[in-house]
């Protein structure tokens, strides 16, 4: 695995986080440049929300979609930050939770354009990495905090929404590195060893 992810790391990829408290991979569909529905390019901004939550630790696992189009094809109405194109911009949604106990999303706001995607999204974790309890996903949190009280933190109040972003970009310096990157680059030693080399 190592040799596999020295390759996949010189390449520019990282580690999907499949394992902690943190974001994983985050889910497109296609978008405008491959489907003839798409009204934006979804692949594109998935990528760069991606590149910029990346490493961040969180009460629980988060999970971030990015669909095309309101068919919704990347499923982003059941993550705990969901991003739905539309023709006029893009609608975002929280709270959502597949799984065992499914919970849809509640729709928090329409935007423009990928910067406000990117500020709104950024703010909203960094207000549930502060507020929610350790091991809470967004859908219990947002249950217990109400959807209004998250609108009023992040909608009504731009400047308290502008620091929770500020925080959250802030934090990224220190955020965690690609575990498997360390183990390839010898950086980390793993505890295995062969237990006989053949000739």
């Amino acid at each position: 695995m190592p040799d596999v992810w020295r390759d996949l790391s010189s390449a520019g990829f990282v580690s999907g986080h499949g394992y902690a408290k943190a974001l994983r991979t985050v889910k497109t569909c296609v978008g405008k440049e491959w489907c003839r529905f798409g009204t934006q390019d979804s692949t594109g901004l998935g990528i760069q929300l991606e590149r910029l939550t990346w490493g961040s630790w969180m009460p629980h696992k988060f999970k971030i979609a990015v669909s095309g189009c309101p068919r919704n094809c990347a499923e982003a109405t059941v993550k705990d930050l969901g991003v739905v194109c539309v023709d006029s911009g893009y609608e975002l949604h929280v709270g959502g939770n597949a799984g065992i106990k499914v919970r849809v999303t509640d729709f928090l706001c329409k935007v423009a354009t990928e910067e406000e995607v990117i500020e709104y999204t950024t703010a909203f974790i960094q207000l549930y990495r502060e507020e929610a309890h350790y091991l809470d996903r967004t859908a219990p949190w947002i249950e217990r905090v109400g959807l209004t009280y998250v609108q009023r933190r992040l909608i009504e109040d731009p400047m308290g929404r502008v620091e929770l972003a500020a925080r959250f970009t802030h934090s990224q310096k220190f955020s965690q590195t690609d575990p498997w990157a360390e183990r390839a680059s010898g950086k980390e030693q793993h505890e295995f060893a062969p237990v006989l080399e053949l000739s």
